[in-house]
């Protein structure tokens, strides 16, 4: 059998499973997912997609680990009685883009809205307070500017925020999500308010529909939609992929305070899709 080691963050788990279900399909064999902890928020709405969640590793005798080094490599027959543990984040699009199709179909299905607005995945939350990311994440501005790439009717945004609603140094701080940022890693909290509310001003005029679900409720939401703009999120990422949208606008530096490390998942060559900053 395949095991995947997840780690935290639902949107990377997705890359982590499918990753590892297409080394098991080739493989014949099923494949199990690991999380990284017992009560990892995340196992209700991996579930409730047909993941597999495994507890432990301690019936399977010896594996073979698998890293993003040697993945494509084990695409070879002669590893076919072998166990597997796939390690890593699989952040790559072309691991991925000539089965597109095959891995829409390991996903309920949702039906398409027959309507062309559009909808944000907007993540928030603990993205606001990074100060080694905060110069780089775009202004109202560039979000404005790729809107108006599209034709739609009704603007919906989908956040991880509590509200869509401005907000005050006091009330952020009461916010909890699903990861604590210390507070040496954080920017000036009014730096994050601030940045915050120019976004309620900005799309006010579209008065958009918010909607906050659980996360495969906003997953599976985005799904549904023919228009759809999203910044760096990994689970934006695979909502539009797994969509069967007609325009996908990605944030074309993706994450670019990485630098030589940032991921090539805004240079896809998917139909429909198209960068912008």
């Amino acid at each position: 059998m395949i095991l995947v080691q997840l780690t935290n963050g639902f949107g990377n788990n997705l890359f982590q499973y499918n990753a590892a279900k297409l080394l098991a399909e080739f493989h014949q064999t099923d494949v199990l997912a690991l999380p990284p902890k017992k009560d990892y928020y995340a196992i209700p709405d991996l579930k409730s997609l047909g993941l597999n969640i495994a507890t432990s590793t301690s019936n399977v005798p010896s594996l073979v680990m698998v890293n993003e080094g040697n993945y494509t490599a084990l695409f070879d027959e002669s590893y076919k009685d072998l166990n597997f543990l796939v390690r890593g984040y699989y952040e790559d699009y072309t691991f991925f883009n000539k089965d597109i199709s095959k891995i829409k179909n390991w996903y309920p299905e949702v039906q398409k809205r027959k309507n062309n607005d559009l909808v944000i995945h907007f993540r928030a939350g603990d993205r606001l307070f990074y100060k080694n990311e905060f110069d780089s994440k775009p202004s109202v501005e560039s979000y404005l500017q790729a809107i108006e790439k599209f034709q739609f009717q009704n603007l919906h945004i989908v956040t991880d925020m509590p509200a869509w609603t401005h907000i005050s140094k006091e009330s952020l701080s009461n916010m909890s999500f699903h990861y604590k940022v210390p507070e040496e890693d954080r920017v000036d909290p009014q730096k994050s308010v601030d940045y915050f509310n120019s976004f309620i001003d900005g799309f006010m005029k579209y008065d958009p529909i918010v909607k906050k679900g659980s996360i495969v409720e906003d997953f599976n939401f985005i799904r549904t939609f023919d228009n759809i703009l999203f910044q760096h999120g990994t689970m934006g990422w695979w909502a539009a992929a797994l969509s069967d949208a007609s325009n996908v606008g990605v944030y074309g530096p993706w994450r670019p305070w990485k630098g030589a490390s940032n991921k090539n998942l805004s240079k896809v060559d998917f139909k429909g899709w198209f960068q912008w900053q």
